[in-house]
């Protein structure tokens, strides 16, 4: 059994009986299929009769008026078209992959006013993302969109786009805030037969004409706010999102295209007679025949694999995807190029088309990525992949056993865009790049952690995530000479949790360069206990300390005192001699905060309204842990010669104060950095944290739980239900 029969096998039988349809209507058109290929035409009109005969909408939900069948659906057509045509098959696939994300991303406008004509065929759509000048390089995009009441208005010019020399809907994606980076991006729904819009002159890419490809230009042309797909800050990421399908899908119209080179050759090689017998009975030609056989059964086969993990968005699907079109467009283009060999100079004829396809398969190699691209893709996590097989890459050193998977919170999103959060079991080929992976023991529960796994801020921007901003673990494996199996290490920052899978897993792998060696007298959970919240109170201390200002200076402020990084900032501070004045929310909590070292509690009302510039001398420095106004009155309120050390904007970002704490009473504003902060600067705090800081007061200070209790303590944590430390024992 081939390897496409073992996977038919698996689709559900309406998948099945859907890639039956499309290969018949594949061929009973195969006449108009070769006309439009000759004459180097696109190829509308075949689009739309498809979509008429129920064909489109693949994926799209039925309730919507779609087939509502899944990803291997799509691959299986894929295929037999390309087998009929490959430009049939980017056009069809390129529409079909338009009027999916205005499904599952659309208005109830939006869906009103195109989807029904998206999926009958009286509209045919195309995807708008390259442009010259940043093709593989999409965040570099050009194209702006400004606000405007009620809408968006578009600039720029899109290249490189299927099925643009007539249909007429794009989903443009364009930048509305150059400073903002990829977070900037949006997409929108463009109508390129309204004003506004101009298809550029025709700039054919030779063999490809059918598919449609060209572009067009944008200039003043205005969005409804219904029309817009995706919002700023998604717009990127759901681009980013759709890659390995792409990929994918490419990859299996490499392996269609190359299965109709293959039967056209062997066709041929059987029938054509030399020296009194059939080509094929020729040794050496035979065996080209059968190494084109052999590489088109591993294209199928890897794409196979990456149709199976498309679904996940995790490294290992990544990778799949990546060397699926990496093979397909390499191995394609030679065994096309084998297969017009050994028909001679008849494979160069017209009539086969093989020199057609001779172009698409060097075509394959840049759509959706060049092979360069994926290259990289493939290479980012090659030392990490060959850790997590558990070989040493360097060192000398033996494989180091572990098990094939880990428990983790994983976070996704459905279909709605909602962020998801689960205590799932991960495998081990999932793990991003990195270059030391570590058993985790313990990590934390922290304000941004909650953030990420409820979803009420964007904490998180790249799905599947695990979150958890520090850990403390045992290394497993190491390719990083600083690093040896069995050493202690724990991490914070650096945007784990955020941009890199996180602590609240029972493995990870990272980068070394991130680790700190934990101290020799802290144990993994106190380490935790501590935590990021006490590195940054440490930090924030030796902000202070570094401006001079000694016990004897005066009083000195901690907002925020009941959170994490407030609580252990006043144990260290009154530790080492500090007279300290706590603010907070909750005077309940009065007397924890005195017995931490606090020598007086005030009521964070009296610092969280706007003030006046320069208010009493109160304090001679502060820890503030909150920002925006309460940041504001404490500045107004430190004596000459003061030090205020900003770590945390629980208020609010925003600053509106005074220049005058800084130029009539010499007050030094320093910013408390603990995600970049210096390997050095870690070093020498976690050292004093663990000289300086006594055990019993983060015990005191400390609530363990569980992994899957940390899905239900998270909003609580938002609620400000949760004081002081929520350390996760990872591993119960």
């Amino acid at each position: 059994m081939s390897a496409i029969e073992e996977f038919d096998r698996s689709l559900a039988p309406a998948e099945r009986e859907f890639q039956a349809r499309v290969a018949a209507f594949a061929a009973a058109r195969t006449t108009q299929i070769a006309s439009a290929s000759r004459a180097q035409i696109w190829m509308g009109d075949l689009l739309r009769d498809a979509c008429r005969q129920g064909l489109g909408g693949i994926e799209v939900p039925v309730a919507l008026g779609g087939l509502g069948l899944g990803f291997g659906a799509r691959i299986r057509a894929a295929m037999a078209l390309a087998k009929a045509d490959f430009s049939l098959a980017f056009a069809f696939i390129n529409h079909h992959s338009a009027a999916l994300r205005i499904a599952l991303s659309g208005s109830g406008a939006a869906r009103e006013a195109w989807l029904a004509g998206l999926l009958g065929g009286d509209l045919i759509g195309c995807t708008a993302m390259s442009e010259g000048g940043a093709g593989s390089d999409f965040a570099a995009i050009r194209t702006t969109a400004r606000k405007v009441d009620g809408g968006w208005v578009l600039d720029g010019e899109k290249r490189w786009v299927a099925n643009v020399r007539g249909c007429e809907i794009a989903l443009v994606f364009a930048q509305t805030d150059r400073l903002a980076g990829t977070a900037g991006i949006a997409c929108f729904i463009v109508d390129l037969r309204q004003a506004g819009c101009t298809r550029l002159p025709e700039d054919p890419v030779h063999g490809l004409a059918p598919a449609g490809i060209g572009g067009f230009a944008l200039h003043e042309y205005r969005v409804r706010d219904s029309d817009m797909l995706y919002a700023p800050g998604q717009g990127f990421r759901m681009a980013m999102a759709g890659v390995n399908k792409a990929r994918t899908h490419v990859a299996a119209m490499a392996c269609g295209l190359l299965s109709t080179a293959l039967h056209e050759a062997v066709a041929y090689a059987s029938s054509r007679m030399a020296f009194g017998r059939p080509v094929l009975e020729q040794q050496g030609l035979r065996w080209n025949l059968v190494d084109v056989s052999l590489t088109l059964e591993n294209m199928e086969l890897l794409t196979l694999r990456a149709t199976r993990l498309a679904d996940d968005e995790g490294t290992a699907a990544v990778v799949a995807a990546a060397m699926a079109k990496k093979f397909a467009g390499e191995q394609c283009l030679a065994g096309v190029a084998a297969c017009i060999q050994s028909m001679g100079a008849v494979g160069m004829g017209e009539p086969r088309g093989l020199v057609s396809k001779l172009v698409a398969a060097k075509a394959l190699c840049m759509a959706d990525g060049t092979t360069e691209m994926m290259n990289e893709r493939i290479g980012a996590s090659l030392g990490a992949r060959q850790l997590q097989a558990g070989v040493a890459v360097s060192h000398g050193r033996p494989p180091v056993a572990s098990a094939g998977g880990f428990r983790a919170v994983r976070l996704g999103k459905d279909a709605k865009g909602a962020t998801t959060a689960e205590v799932a079991t991960l495998d081990n080929g999932e793990l991003p790049p990195g270059n030391v992976v570590v058993r985790i023991a313990y990590s934390t529960l922290n304000y941004k952690d909650a953030l990420a796994i409820t979803g009420q801020s964007p904490v998180v921007r790249k799905f599947p995530m695990v979150p958890g901003i520090d850990f403390a673990g045992t290394v497993e494996h190491s390719a990083d000479a600083r690093y040896q199996v069995g050493d202690r290490v724990l991490l914070n920052g650096w945007g784990v949790g955020e941009t890199h899978w996180g602590g609240l897993a029972q493995r990870a792998c990272v980068r070394a360069d991130w680790l700190v060696p934990l101290p020799a007298s802290m144990s993994e959970r106190s380490a935790m206990c501590i935590g990021t919240a006490g590195y940054t109170a440490m930090l924030s201390v030796m902000a202070l300390e570094a401006r001079g200002i000694a016990p004897e200076a005066g009083v000195i402020l901690v907002t925020g005192a009941n959170g994490g990084v407030g609580s252990i900032a006043i144990a260290l501070l009154s530790r080492l001699g500090y007279a300290v004045t706590a603010s907070t929310g909750r005077l309940e909590e009065a007397p924890r905060l005195k017995a931490l070292g606090a020598t007086c509690v005030m009521d964070r009302r009296v610092l969280g309204e706007p003030g006046k510039p320069l208010q009493k001398e109160a304090w001679a420095g502060a820890i503030d842990c909150v920002g925006s106004h309460t940041l504001a009155n404490v500045l107004a309120g430190i004596r000459y010669g003061g030090a205020v050390a900003a770590c945390g904007l629980a208020q609010g970002m925003e600053l509106a104060g005074s220049v005058a704490p800084f130029i009539l009473r010499g007050v030094a504003l320093e910013g408390v950095d603990s995600v970049h902060a210096s390997f050095a600067r870690r070093t020498i705090a976690w050292a004093r944290l663990a000289r300086e800081l006594p055990g019993e007061v983060v015990e005191a200070n400390t609530r363990e739980i569980s992994l899957a209790q940390a899905l239900v303590v998270a909003p609580e944590l938002l609620r400000g239900q949760v004081r002081g430390r929520v350390v996760v024992d990872v591993n119960r």
